[in-house]
């Protein structure tokens, strides 16, 4: 019999081994106070550097392309449960940083639990092209 805390320190180990370093920067959204004024994001606390299982889509991955949840050359990443990715960030590949993604829709997440552990997250990641979030 699995034990969560064993499948949990088992996926935590293979993502630390066989994972990409990856970069998390949170950010506060603060609204303009003039109606002309856009949505300013602020820099908030510090990055978390972690290690991520980085993947291009698979072939289970095309119902969301096909229903246009995901492009095509959106990515998936697996992450540690302990990992803190609500809100708005942006994701960092590799130290430095060279290509910046974010979240690819909102609420296309995995959090797999057994026991009522979480074991992993899993997010399906979208390239900004210009590096940045918009207002930031």
């Amino acid at each position: 019999m699995v034990f969560a805390a064993e499948l949990l320190a088992d996926v935590n180990s293979f993502i630390n081994t066989h994972g990409t370093i990856i970069r998390i920067r949170k950010f506060t959204r603060t609204i303009g106070a003039g109606s002309f004024d856009d949505d300013v994001l602020l820099t908030s606390g510090v990055d978390t550097w972690t290690t991520g299982c980085i993947q291009p889509l698979g072939f289970n991955d095309n119902i969301l392309v096909q229903q246009g949840f995901l492009f095509r050359d959106d990515l998936r990443c697996y992450v540690s449960s302990d990992v803190n990715v609500s809100g708005t960030w942006k994701l960092g590949i590799g130290s430095p940083p060279t290509n910046e993604y974010t979240l690819a829709k909102d609420n296309i997440t995995e959090s797999p639990h057994v026991n009522g552990s979480v074991i992993y997250q899993k997010m399906f990641l979208r390239k900004l092209t210009i590096g940045s979030l918009y207002g930031e």
